[in-house]
């Protein structure tokens, strides 16, 4: 393990984006995510407050939906959580937009939830899944 960042790796190849964590002076951790497939890159950033390696360990190389898509050809949204950590998860909100022009662009965001994890598609209370 890098001593600063450490890429992630998708299982999904369709899935283009870049996603590594970055150790920060206090203990935390920064999770790092660049979206590619859109017009212009977007970097999404999120302070965790665990250590890098808690994040590498829950990394499970895939996102999860935790809500059924949305898609009327204009607007695409879904949440996914990347990973389960012991005092709560982070989901990743997913939003294609397509402009007037047909280009399409993203609208996404990375959120720590406190208290809750992914479990059979579920977002729960931490108390009612088994980590």
């Amino acid at each position: 393990m890098n001593t600063y960042m450490n890429m992630l790796a998708w299982e999904d190849k369709s899935i283009p984006h870049r996603l590594w964590v970055e150790r920060l002076d206090n203990n935390q951790t920064r999770l790092c995510m660049k979206v590619v497939k859109d017009i212009e890159p977007e970097m999404l950033y999120l302070e965790l407050p665990t250590s890098q390696e808690k994040v590498i360990v829950a990394w499970q190389g895939r996102a999860t939906a935790v809500s059924e898509a949305y898609d009327d050809g204009c607007l695409y949204s879904q949440v996914r959580s990347l990973f389960n950590l012991e005092n709560g998860c982070v989901v990743w909100t997913v939003n294609h937009i397509q402009l007037a022009d047909k280009t399409k662009m993203s609208a996404d965001k990375l959120s720590f939830v406190p208290g809750m994890a992914h479990d059979q598609g579920l977002l729960k209370p931490l108390k009612a899944v088994s980590l």
